[in-house]
């Protein structure tokens, strides 16, 4: 028989297996598979009372009764208590924890590598399948799902002033406030607590808490509700919600912050006790205790001014001269009227002026006795545009006089006409250079010397003026910089930017086909006995500038004679300006500023350096510009790019050497919202500035007081 058998072929072999493997697959499983654990409830003490776990099977089974055994937790105690109960769907279990498990999640927490498995003991359970069919043996383990922790959310964000600078500056403080303690992950603490920009996020365009060179870090601290931001270099942030119209990129608050996190995907360089992120359901507001800006009552009937002049007096009050009214419909009027503002409030004014006057100079002049601060010091008044044309004429007010009055300056020698221009007195003298600036249809070149005399009279006292032509500028030109360095008994003269050119100089035609913006500086040295202006000649003239600009400001820095020749350069712009001697708006694109070093070389020429000195907030020009105690320069106001109003305003600080951003910008609340302030014209004052402001929107001013630390 043995011989008889016969081998099955390889095909037959492969049939009875294919066979085989379809019986046995289409058999029923003898048990169900665990799919799924997942944990229900407020687990923030751990597994306890009122907390369920969600058992998912992948087949339905029947409990006829609700069992206390049959859940097998690895790292269990034998103390726990539970009861196992039917799902609403029949393939699910649902397992009510009464006590016992509670310090599970502690070690879920030091060890997420094999804690909190669980597996089920079917036949402690007494499930039955669909049949009635009871079910034996273990299933699983599998791990635990426990619920995703809620983050911490950002509820408020303070600005703290460290130094008391009313200004945003490198190590001030930004305390964030959560809606529950948080602690530094692992991660940030690797990168010594430097913030990254994908975790605090600023709404406003140009807002930053530091830069790449000194970023902005938290201070280490232990669990809390609060979390402190120390500010990097050249910090820059909007306060209470104040900003300048168009600069918010995000939904919510138009000008604080959040966090780069949401309640979905929540950032997890902070975590929560439960490892939890952070998150920002909307952008929160900077708040901050910052009050710099204080308003003062003016005189009745003083009209919202452009183009007027500020002149602090030697008593601490302000003269406000000539200007433009702003009236709706219509192009304004040039005032021949005056106001003496008082800080205390002892307002004087309208004061008649002998002509009117818009874009004209005011210089404060020792008078008779020729000694700066006393009750004889006039102030002077030089060119002007009328509303019809430039002037070549002069007046002074006498202070002394009971009330102070405008008086014509007689001269067989006037001055040529001219508008925005520039107005230098020499120490201790009752002279004045004029430098640049437009006359009808054309640009000034002459630079002009004016003396002026004093002398008694039967009917008052009478002024007389003799002007002398000491040079030509090479460059024409007027919304420029200028500036006079008391640094010898020749001063030095120093012109920078503008919109000018140098065909046809002393008087360039006023076109686009004559001139441009420019750069273009020019030096003189002063020879006021001799009447002459020197020409110097600048070292590499063309080299390290700042580039065209005009609208810019120029203003010294410190003694000359004791530090040397500094000056700041701030604001100004590229694009072409409005040829309308009464436009009030003129467009910005230039945003850094610098500082200006100059020193004589040994070969009598001027060498200039130029600092970068940190970027404003946004293009500005035409703005108002004023020393503050310390040496500190306040820039505020002016037109942004879009030629309207802006309230911005910063302080170049000369111990740091940059731009601080001032916490509260230059605007005021009213029936409508916050309304913007145009502001041409500053005036230092004692622990502080002056600036008369005009509201477009309103068609009045305002006096801003401005206090530094308070």
């Amino acid at each position: 028989m043995i011989s008889n058998y016969r081998m099955p072929s390889r095909s037959s072999c492969s049939f009875l297996s294919v066979l085989l493997m379809l019986l046995i697959g289409c058999q029923p499983t003898s048990r169900p598979e665990l799919i799924s654990a997942r944990v229900e409830g407020l687990v923030e003490d751990g597994l306890g009372e009122n907390d369920r776990i969600i058992l998912v099977l992948d087949t339905a089974v029947e409990l006829p009764q609700s069992p206390r055994l049959g859940l097998i937790l690895k790292g269990a105690n034998g103390t726990e208590q539970y009861s196992i109960e039917r799902g609403e769907a029949r393939n699910v279990l649902i397992v009510e924890i009464e006590s016992g498990l509670d310090h599970l999640i502690s070690q879920a927490d030091s060890s997420s590598d094999g804690w909190l498995t669980l597996s089920l003991d079917l036949g402690l359970i007494g499930l039955l399948n669909e049949d009635g069919t009871p079910l034996h043996g273990i299933v699983g383990p599998i791990g635990l799902d426990f619920p995703v922790p809620d983050p911490a959310l950002l509820i408020e964000a303070r600005w703290v002033d460290s130094d008391r600078s009313s200004t945003v500056n490198q190590e001030d403080l930004l305390i964030l406030r959560w809606d529950q303690p948080v602690q530094f992950s692992d991660a940030i603490q690797e990168r010594q607590l430097e913030i990254s920009s994908s975790l605090i996020r600023l709404s406003v365009t140009g807002d930053r808490l530091g830069s790449s060179r000194s970023p902005a870090r938290f201070v280490a601290g232990p669990f809390s509700n609060e979390t402190r931001i120390l500010l990097g270099e050249s910090p820059s942030l909007t306060i209470d919600g104040v900003h300048e119209n168009g600069r918010s990129n995000f939904e919510g608050s138009p000008s604080g912050i959040f966090v780069g996190g949401t309640t979905i995907l929540p950032s997890l360089d902070l975590l929560t006790e439960q490892g939890g992120g952070v998150a920002s359901p909307e952008v929160v507001d900077i708040e901050g205790d910052c009050a710099p800006w204080q308003e003062l009552e003016l005189p009745a009937g003083l009209p919202a001014l452009d183009g007027h002049t500020l002149t602090r007096l030697p008593d601490g009050k302000v003269l406000v001269a000539g200007g433009r009214s702003m009236m709706a419909g219509s192009a304004g009027r040039v005032l021949a009227s005056a106001w003496i503002i008082d800080p205390m409030g002892n307002h004087l004014g309208p004061l008649a002026m002998q002509s009117p006057r818009w874009g004209h100079c005011s210089t404060l002049l020792p008078g008779k006795d020729a000694l700066e601060g006393t009750a004889d010091d006039i102030v002077l008044l030089t060119g002007g545009y009328d509303g019809t044309g430039a002037r070549d004429d002069s007046e002074v007010l006498l202070l002394q006089a009971d009330p102070p009055e405008f008086i014509s300056v007689e001269s067989d020698t006037p001055s040529s006409p001219r508008f925005e221009h520039s107005a230098h007195p020499l120490d201790n003298l009752n002279t004045v250079i004029l430098v640049a600036g437009r006359l009808d249809g054309k640009l000034n070149g002459i630079i002009e010397q004016i003396e002026l005399q004093f002398t008694d009279t039967v009917s008052g006292i009478k002024a007389q003026s003799i002007t002398h032509q000491v040079g030509e500028l090479r460059f024409p030109r007027h919304q420029h910089g200028s500036i006079l360095f008391e640094d010898s008994e020749q001063p030095l003269l120093l012109l920078y930017g503008g919109y000018g050119g140098s065909l046809g100089n002393p008087h360039v035609q006023y076109d686009a086909e004559h001139c441009r913006v420019i750069d273009s500086p020019e030096a003189f040295r002063i020879r006021p006995d001799s009447r002459f202006a020197r020409k110097v000649l600048i070292e590499d003239a063309e080299s390290n500038l700042p580039g065209p600009r005009r609208g810019l400001r120029l203003h010294p820095l410190g003694d000359s004679s004791a530090q040397g020749n500094r000056a700041l350069l701030v604001a100004g712009t590229r694009r072409e300006p409005t040829r309308d001697a009464l436009s009030s708006f003129q467009v910005a694109e230039l945003r850094t500023s610098y500082v200006l070093e100059q020193e004589e070389t040994r070969h009598g020429k001027v060498r200039l350096t130029w600092i970068p000195a940190g970027r404003l907030p946004l293009e500005m020009v035409g703005s108002c510009i004023a020393e503050l105690p310390g040496g500190r320069i306040l820039v505020a106001g002016g037109s942004d790019r879009n030629g309207m109003p802006t309230a911005e305003a910063v302080i170049f600080d000369s111990f740091s050497g940059g731009i601080e951003r001032i916490c509260k910008p230059l605007s005021r609340e009213s029936a409508r919202g916050v309304e913007m302030l145009l502001a041409p014209q500053a005036v230092s004052l004692w622990g502080g500035a002056m600036i008369v402001a005009a509201s477009p929107e309103s068609r009045t001013s305002r006096a801003l007081l401005f206090r530094s630390g308070e």
